[in-house]
């Protein structure tokens, strides 16, 4: 996992660097016509608002703690993005006012990315104490190591506490559930040999009749070499 989020972190910012470097170099440039300048920043953006939301999964992961942010960075760097494609796609009597208005909001997501790629090598380099133990024993026992106690730093430890507890509150919780269900079993197997025993004559006569007929009806669908309707219930 932390293989790969490197990896993306590393991809994110060679692929921020390059579409900085087009906007500031002239590759980029609001007087390009909008479909030409979508066309030559395309491949850029659509790559970028993948590589953010990949990024995203793992740095939840990585440091739950900061979920508030991770997810508003990512979210006005993506709705820059998603800004820039609709303005040029956009009717419009003069279209290089779209595309004016259109760099603008580019060159914000640029800005915005940047803040993004900061938090990004944060995370990358600095993972939640207890997640970071947890994956290194992950990684040991993956890889055939022996196990090896997680030493959680004073910090974390009323959170190592909090999980212990709510993970034996749904044990207890599902155990509980479990009972009921049987019960409700029970209860239920009860009441059909109930009503059995409680049948009335004519009810048990016409089961009976019922029986009859359609044993009757087997017989000679069998001997046309046919199957009763009843063999395709259930």
């Amino acid at each position: 996992m932390r293989e790969d989020f490197r990896r993306l972190a590393k991809e994110f910012e060679e692929t921020l660097q390059q579409l900085a470097s087009d906007v500031a170099g002239g590759a980029l440039f609001e007087r390009l016509a909008p479909m030409d300048l979508w066309k030559r920043s395309e491949a850029s953006i659509t790559r970028l608002k993948d590589l953010a939301e990949d990024c995203k999964e793992l740095m939840l992961i990585l440091k739950p703690e900061e979920a508030i942010v991770i997810e508003q960075r990512v979210s006005v760097f993506s709705q820059g993005l998603t800004n820039f494609r609709e303005i040029l796609f956009q009717n419009s009597a003069e279209p290089l006012a779209n595309s004016r208005l259109a760099f603008e909001q580019l060159r914000g997501a640029v800005v915005d990315g940047s803040e993004f790629l900061l938090l990004v090598k944060e995370v990358r380099d600095n993972p939640s104490p207890l997640i970071d133990e947890v994956l290194r024993l992950r990684e040991a026992l993956e890889s055939g190591g022996r196990m090896v106690t997680i030493e959680a730093p004073e910090s974390v430890q009323p959170m190592l506490e909090r999980i212990v507890r709510d993970i034996e509150a749904l044990r207890i919780a599902l155990v509980t559930l479990e009972r009921a269900v049987l019960d409700i079993k029970e209860r239920v197997r009860a009441l059909q040999d109930d009503s059995v025993k409680f049948s009335s004559p004519d009810e048990a006569v016409a089961k009976k009749e019922i029986a009859k007929e359609d044993k009757a009806s087997q017989s000679q669908q069998s001997q046309k070499g046919q199957l009763p309707l009843s063999q395709f219930k259930n």
